[in-house]
């Protein structure tokens, strides 16, 4: 039997109104319209996040994107398939109505529908405002910006001078990692559009393998800068915390893979190599297939039964099983 126990958090959020908010932005749910309170386009988190910070439409997508990742990241983890499909967060129940999507998170969460509404319901609403506040009260510290680019005037001249050729070799690496990590990125978006139009096997499975590359290819990036200049990024002035692993996080969500995994994908992964060349070698490696497999299926949502932090380590090349 499900418990109502519920690890307690800080009222802030209920003191500042943010709470009230969610549960009126919950009546309409995912997607997020125009009509989210003023509290929750306001957060500093919703800003950063919105390409035009003054205009309401990109603070709602902001806003929408961000409430879908603070769901995929609920604390309370027992209740996060629940709180997905009453948000409607899920495609089963995106769009339809508060009463509909109450009843699909009341069952998956194995509750009585009105003991749901009234004891489980109000909970994940301040929790999940509070996740919303924690996110903004933590965004600038751990937020990575990409390197930011000017229209050039004029050829680059470096003097004859070391430190110079020192500043220039870093952002070069920099450079590359970020170049790795938007690469990836448009790999996964590329997956999940072709899985939410429930495109052929074989082409969601294409573009999931190009990610499988891409994220190798990161991996093998952030090694590079971390070997070179540590675990931290140089220019982060107060922000020491936040390196090159951290920034390959920012093209989006993966299948967890082991350490021994992405040790191999880091020693497969080639910036002068092809795709083929990658899937040939890791296709060779003992396990390769595997993992490519339940890559895969992890990343087009076709094993949403299997748990993501299993997927398997393939062996370095030339072993034998």
């Amino acid at each position: 039997m499900p418990t109502d126990d519920m690890t307690a958090r800080p009222t802030t959020s209920r003191e500042d109104g943010l709470a009230a908010e969610v549960r009126t932005l919950l009546r309409t749910g995912l997607p997020i319209r125009l009509a989210a309170g003023p509290r929750l386009l306001g957060l500093r988190g919703v800003q950063a996040r919105a390409r035009r910070p003054d205009d309401p439409s990109s603070l709602a997508r902001a806003l929408d994107g961000l409430l879908r990742e603070q769901l995929d990241r609920l604390e309370n983890t027992g209740l996060a398939e629940a709180s997905r499909l009453l948000f409607g967060a899920e495609a089963a129940t995106s769009g339809a109505t508060l009463t509909a999507r109450r009843q699909a998170a009341a069952d998956a969460s194995g509750y009585e529908v009105h003991h749901f509404r009234k004891r489980i319901e109000p909970k994940l609403i301040d929790l999940v405002a509070w996740q919303l506040r924690r996110d903004s009260d933590t965004f600038m510290a751990r937020h990575a910006t990409a390197p930011e680019l000017r229209a050039a005037t004029r050829p680059l001249v470096l003097p004859a001078d070391v430190f110079a050729w020192e500043a220039v070799e870093h952002q070069h690496a920099l450079a590359r990692l970020w170049g790795a990590v938007y690469l990836l990125r448009a790999e996964l978006l590329t997956t999940a559009r072709l899985a939410s139009m429930d495109a052929p096997a074989t082409e969601t499975d294409a573009a999931a393998t190009r990610a499988l590359w891409r994220h190798a290819l990161v991996l093998a990036a952030a090694a590079e800068y971390r070997a070179a200049y540590g675990a931290a990024l140089l220019d982060r002035a107060g922000d020491t915390d936040l390196g090159p692993d951290q920034i390959a996080a920012y093209a989006g969500w993966t299948p967890p893979l082991s350490p021994a995994a992405d040790l191999i994908l880091v020693r497969l992964a080639d910036p002068d190599g092809s795709l083929a060349d990658f899937t040939a070698r890791l296709d060779a490696a003992r396990g390769g297939s595997e993992l490519t497999a339940d890559w895969r299926r992890a990343l087009s949502g076709r094993d949403r039964d299997t748990d993501p932090n299993t997927l398997p380590a393939a062996a370095p090349e030339g072993s034998t099983p």
